[in-house]
């Protein structure tokens, strides 16, 4: 994204997943597709969603960005798939921790203020 844009918080990904914690995870993630790590079409999927000109359900239903994530999440189950059980628990054990830092980030935040 360019530096003299705008940029949404967390707040405004509350309402898809009713968790802060969860809120500031797809944020992230989003600034990361917003690299174009993922491709051109998740990189300004992500950029738009940032910037608060398409929100998240708007941009589901742009055939261009649901087709891409929809490629994007059958990859994910293919490699799911060939993980052995303990890597996939492995996985999940990540997945929690990362919340759990968000959620422990999210509270030295609000203990600063």
């Amino acid at each position: 994204m360019g530096t003299n844009e705008p940029e949404v918080g967390d707040e405004d990904f509350l309402s898809p997943t009713r968790d802060q914690a969860q809120a500031r995870a797809l944020r992230k993630q989003l600034k990361e597709l917003s690299g174009g790590g993922a491709g051109p079409v998740l990189q300004e999927m992500a950029r738009e969603l940032l910037s608060g000109r398409v929100g998240l359900r708007e941009a589901l239903r742009v055939p261009a960005y649901s087709e891409a994530l929809g490629e994007r999440i059958r990859k994910f189950r293919q490699d799911w798939e060939q993980m052995t059980p303990e890597e996939q628990e492995a996985h999940r054990r990540g997945a929690q921790e990362y919340l759990e830092a968000q959620r422990e980030e999210i509270a030295q935040e609000n203990r600063r203020r």
